[in-house]
């Protein structure tokens, strides 16, 4: 997660110096994966966004117990990390207002309109 988070610093540090953004109005956004990190950056830095908008994510990484993205161990091997990868189980630390977007008919099996209910 630290990664992720220190990403998104650097990208926000620099709209705000360039001057294009204003940081108390900058939004995250994403679809899928992009979805995924959304929920997690509200979720563990929320200092850097106001809001969120996410779109057909897979929000809790234990529904996917065969892997994800670049984790190719299963739930059992890495039952730490499928908690810590889950925006679900930081769902509590989530205070800005996020949008969660998802197809009714989206069939993908990682991403099961049931995480957006």
């Amino acid at each position: 997660m630290g990664q992720l988070v220190a990403s998104a610093e650097a990208a926000v540090e620099e709209v705000i110096r360039r001057g294009v953004a204003h940081p108390k109005k900058i939004v995250v956004g994403g679809h899928s994966y992009g979805a995924f990190m959304t929920a997690n950056l509200l979720a563990h830095a929320p200092h850097l966004f106001c809001c969120g908008i996410a779109r057909s994510g897979a929000y809790n990484r234990t529904l996917t117990p065969f892997g994800f993205q670049n984790e190719d161990r299963t739930l059992w091997e890495a039952t730490n990390t499928y908690v810590e990868m889950s925006p679900f189980m930081s769902a509590n630390k989530i205070k800005k207002p996020i949008l969660l977007i998802h197809g009714e008919e989206d069939n993908n099996p990682g991403t099961l309109t049931m995480q957006v209910r």
